[in-house]
């Protein structure tokens, strides 16, 4: 950066300044790295909160985000969001049954138990199995109760049960 000194007699001479004005030409000196750390942990943060982690006044914060943003060094902020929950979902657990029917036509015996409150989902389908139930449970226990009650049904060959782990979809 040159800057003009001036003596007594009024003619100016050019001197070199040591510092080099890092913001310009889109260069990032250690406070913008800061700046974009503190951002990339929460960018939710307030000007005056990155003001005072920074040392630096509102607007001088605020105009090294808008510089940084035109430079497209950040591109965006986003909201990272964590898997849905569902209250509801806290107790008990869910469990994917497998039933063979022992009967034909099936529709008779899934009719025994198409509305039974444990029953989330009932699957007909094809494979060595004819149906799949998503049944939601309050626990080991009521989940073994269950089964118990399926295979006892007339109708119904066999009964086998997954419990589910995770789900990444909900």
């Amino acid at each position: 950066m040159r800057r003009h000194k001036q003596d007594g007699g009024g003619a100016g001479e050019t001197i070199e300044s040591p510092m080099v004005d890092r913001q310009i030409g889109g260069l990032r000196d250690a406070v913008d790295e800061k700046l974009v750390s503190l951002l990339r942990r929460n960018a939710r943060m307030t000007l005056t909160a990155l003001a005072q982690e920074l040392a630096l006044s509102r607007t001088a914060v605020q105009a090294r985000m808008a510089r940084l943003e035109r430079d497209k060094v950040i591109v965006g902020y986003q909201a990272i969001l964590g898997e849905r929950h569902d209250p509801a979902e806290d107790e008990g657990l869910k469990a994917v049954l497998s039933i063979t029917f022992s009967q034909r036509p099936c529709s008779p015996v899934v009719a025994k138990f198409r509305h039974w409150p444990e029953i989330t989902s009932y699957y007909s389908v094809t494979g060595p199995h004819d149906a799949y139930l998503v049944v939601h449970v309050g626990s080991a226990y009521a989940l073994s109760q269950l089964v118990d009650r399926l295979s006892g049904l007339a109708g119904v060959a066999s009964v086998q049960s997954a419990v589910v782990l995770k789900s990444d979809l909900n």
